[in-house]
């Protein structure tokens, strides 16, 4: 099943915009994020292609479901000027995306929208685990490539070894400043946006594998987005940590994720000037 609104195969070649699947859940403990892309999917046709918001209809914008990638095989990925969104997958795949984009000079910096910091050296045992992933994104990349936004949580060696290294809005900043305060970041660069849908409080999302009190809502994440789309050259967006196995029997967690999706897709065709209500 193609994501809701995707050009067809014959015409997928007229595509301004491409999604992928990737069906990984090996770094995670509990798994079942493999199975996010496919339920991602399948909520995204329970949601009208029309964003009300916006007076916008999405199919409007010629995009295009490349269906799914092999985590392992993403240096065999055809690059090209389109704008794509991956769909996880738990947050590591993360960093193999952004090394493959990072060393081809179509990115300079990564943008991570999250409730955990997944600044670990190693978690049981694996220096992969979704656990470092923006660890390992920033050795690569630098410290001060990074931007973390809605972070809420890490362990006390996490925060002693990142707090001065990288710059953080955390959760709190958010509810108490507004997500305007993320602008002074902005600076038009090429980014990588990653989002793990547990940034959304497990009340809206429960189905990941680490569900964090006190999260945002799908507005305000929403708005986050919007922003950074607007003041950034985003190139590559990544929606991750999707675990249908730990989801309500409403599938709300991947409806949420298949909405965001939209809202990514609007503001890649420049729709960014009107907040969504939700």
């Amino acid at each position: 099943m193609n994501f809701s609104g995707s050009l067809s195969d014959t015409d997928g070649e007229k595509a301004d915009y491409e999604i992928f699947g990737v069906p990984s859940d090996r770094n995670a403990v509990k798994k079942g994020a493999r199975e996010g892309p496919g339920a991602i999917r399948k909520a995204s046709h329970r949601l009208e292609t029309f964003l009300w918001h916006a007076k916008l209809e999405l199919s409007d914008l010629r995009y295009y479901d490349c269906g799914d990638v092999n985590i392992d095989s993403v240096q065999n990925l055809e690059f090209n000027t389109r704008k794509k969104i991956f769909i996880g997958g738990d947050h590591s795949i993360s960093f193999p995306l952004f090394k493959q984009f990072f060393a081809r000079n179509e990115v300079e910096q990564v943008i991570v929208i999250d409730a955990h910091a997944d600044f670990r050296g190693s978690y049981k045992n694996n220096t992969y685990s979704n656990a470092c992933v923006m660890r390992r994104i920033a050795e690569l990349a630098g410290f001060d490539n990074v931007i973390e936004i809605g972070v809420r949580s890490s362990s006390a060696e996490e925060y002693e070894f990142m707090k001065d290294r990288i710059r953080i809005y955390d959760a709190e900043m958010l509810q108490e400043e507004g997500v305007e305060c993320i602008l002074e970041e902005l600076k038009n660069g090429k980014t990588y946006l990653s989002i793990d849908i547990d940034v959304l409080d497990p009340g809206i999302a429960p189905g990941v594998e680490h569900p964090e009190p006190c999260g945002l809502t799908l507005e305000s994440l929403s708005a986050v987005v919007r922003m950074i789309l607007a003041n950034e050259e985003v190139v590559v967006t990544d929606v991750t940590e999707v675990n249908p196995r730990l989801d309500s029997v409403n599938g709300i967690t991947s409806i949420n994720a298949a909405r965001l999706v939209f809202e990514i897709l609007a503001g890649y065709a420049g729709c960014t000037d009107i907040l969504p209500m939700c």
